[in-house]
């Protein structure tokens, strides 16, 4: 019972300081809004980036069996402390016995994704991280963690494949991708935050 009266005490104090004496009153007010706040905690605040594909046209045309959408500039900064990357290649009747699609329609399905650090030579450098998928693909979800070079860095992926919808939806198959990469950067929250509401930077 004693801390707690005298807290209530302390408190009564400061109000009544900061009611009558000019900065001495607004340091006291700054301290009481500082001891009401309780303590943050540290959390994280992550943000994705991502390529999701599904091919749905009957057409063997270029344009419709290749995806090469514009690539994404991810900004890193000092405070990034792990990025977490997920691949996921699907492609229907990757084989019929021994004659696959490809060889149904001529021509290669894959899907190639590449993560590139600032200032790499897309022509000559390698990549920070690679995937290159010409069948089913679902490897483990792949985390790497600080440092990392700060800037600008570059996702692209480009993909072709094959999608077809029959009479009888047994005999339809749409090949699909999907790349997501998370950057996970730490974060504060503070007691007096609504519920749900942003975690603030660091």
């Amino acid at each position: 019972m004693r801390p707690a009266r005298f807290l209530a005490s302390a408190m009564m104090l400061i109000l009544l300081a900061s009611s009558t004496s000019g900065c001495l009153g607004l340091v006291a007010t700054r301290e009481l809004m500082e001891l009401s706040r309780g303590t943050p905690t540290t959390s994280e605040q992550t943000e994705a980036y991502s390529f999701q594909h599904t091919f749905s046209s009957n057409s063997t045309e270029l344009e419709a069996i290749i995806h090469r959408p514009a690539p994404q500039d991810i900004l890193f900064d000092e405070q990034v402390k792990e990025i977490s990357i997920y691949f996921r290649v699907q492609m229907d009747l990757d084989e019929i016995g021994e004659f696959g699609l490809n060889n149904l329609t001529g021509s290669i399905r894959y899907v190639h994704a590449r993560l590139w650090e600032p200032g790499a030579n897309l022509n000559t450098d390698e990549p920070f991280w690679e995937e290159n998928a010409t069948s089913d693909r679902y490897p483990p979800m792949e985390r790497r963690y600080a440092p990392f070079k700060p800037g600008v860095w570059v996702l692209e992926v480009e993909a072709q494949g094959y999608g077809f919808t029959a009479p009888i939806e047994q005999f339809s198959f749409h090949d699909e991708f999907e790349v997501i990469v998370n950057v996970v950067r730490p974060c504060i929250l503070y007691p007096e935050q609504a519920r749900g509401a942003d975690c603030v930077p660091m």
